[in-house]
């Protein structure tokens, strides 16, 4: 293969998924955060790229070589939701909600000392959790009516557990799989706070094979919160951020990628999985992106939705080994998203919008072959 077609290969696939190609001037994502934490143990090897290759021998990633999410229109014509806050994909590669059913959050939802102010309604009375059939929009099962007030944000781990976030209640709760009760419940409902034992509008979980569960904290305190697996507080990152929003955890890099909403960028720092000296440590930031409600990863490409502010919504497409730098945009079609989602095999994208209240499906157009299901090995 020739040095192009080389980096067009690895570069289509290693944004959102996976791939086996590679050309010396495109670095892989791990080795970045690698060679970072080897200079700052003083082994000398620089962020922008490993040792002996010159950054200027980078070639620029053309939009039209990156894989491109395509809308999958009607796809969610049977869906009947209400404000749709939250999306992830489970084990199986169904995109899994988390919407308010009949509630609504507006001005008047909250106090002024973030007390939520409907609890004398009740919990929403729908089923808040649905399942989806990634081929047909239908719902496959629900889980979560009577128990929710004000749901946010949501993730599946590695074993399908569910990890929600519901602000009114200033709590996260942990859904085993196959279960339509929380097995954990961190935080006091409905009190707000910053202690250890507290939350104040949490707003994204994001969970590590290991058991590291990192709480975004969110609306009120303006920081990551970690926690193990049976929710026991281990520590704090606190950071210059606005509106904590979204998590986007890349395990194997040791990064975890924070939407600073209301800042209209992304920060990606250290997630403390293999190096916990590091944990909070800056790797890049991502500015002037607009208002980033929510981020997800795959490969080395993070997605982001930005909402309703200076710019229009839109959907981007990031590629970290270049700092964050923006190589495509897409969702032109988009109202109001507030999360998004990458499916495990990296060829479908979901985006969860608030009024109108859907679920939208995209899938990743590869520029020439399905390039999307090889395996990367790193160089």
């Amino acid at each position: 293969l020739s040095p192009k077609t080389q980096m067009y290969r690895f570069v289509c696939t290693v944004l959102f998924c996976t791939a086996k190609y590679s050309y010396a001037g495109v670095l892989d994502f791990a080795q970045i955060v690698q060679d970072y934490e080897n200079e700052i143990l003083g082994r000398a090897v620089g962020f922008s790229g490993r040792p002996g290759i010159d950054s200027q021998e980078s070639e620029s990633v053309p939009a039209s070589d990156v894989g491109r999410p395509e809308e999958v229109h009607f796809w969610d014509a049977d869906l009947k939701l209400g404000q749709v806050s939250g999306v992830a994909i489970n084990i199986f590669d169904d995109p899994v909600v988390f919407h308010r059913g009949s509630a609504l959050w507006d001005k008047n939802s909250f106090l002024p000392n973030n007390i939520f102010k409907n609890q004398d309604k009740g919990p929403i009375a729908e089923n808040t959790i649905l399942t989806v059939d990634q081929f047909t929009g239908k719902v496959k099962s629900g889980l979560g009516g009577g128990m929710f007030y004000m749901p946010h944000g949501i993730t599946v781990d590695h074993e399908n557990n569910i990890w929600v976030t519901d602000t009114a209640l200033h709590q996260v709760m942990m859904f085993p799989w196959n279960s339509t009760k929380p097995a954990l419940v961190i935080g006091e409902k409905f009190v707000p706070g910053s202690d250890q034992d507290h939350f104040c509008k949490p707003t994204a979980v994001a969970v590590s094979k290991s058991g590291n569960v990192y709480v975004a904290d969110g609306y009120c305190n303006k920081r990551v919160v970690v926690f193990d697996f049976k929710g026991r507080y281990l520590t704090e990152i606190q950071g210059d951020w606005n509106v904590v929003h979204s998590l986007a955890l890349f395990q194997e890099e040791d990064t975890l990628c924070v939407a600073d909403r209301e800042g209209g960028r992304v920060d990606c720092i250290g997630a403390g999985l293999n190096h916990p000296q590091f944990l909070g440590t800056k790797i890049l930031e991502a500015d002037n992106l607009g208002r980033v409600y929510g981020i997800a990863g795959r490969g080395s490409a993070l997605l982001a939705v930005t909402g309703q502010g200076l710019n229009k919504p839109d959907g981007l497409t990031l590629d970290l080994v270049e700092n964050g730098k923006v190589v495509d945009s897409w969702g032109k079609e988009l109202k109001n998203p507030h999360d998004v989602a990458v499916s495990r095999e990296g060829d479908t994208v979901y985006v969860a919008e608030i009024g109108p209240n859907r679920l939208r499906k995209f899938e990743v157009v590869a520029p020439e072959d399905n390039i999307f299901d090889h395996e990367y090995a790193a160089v």
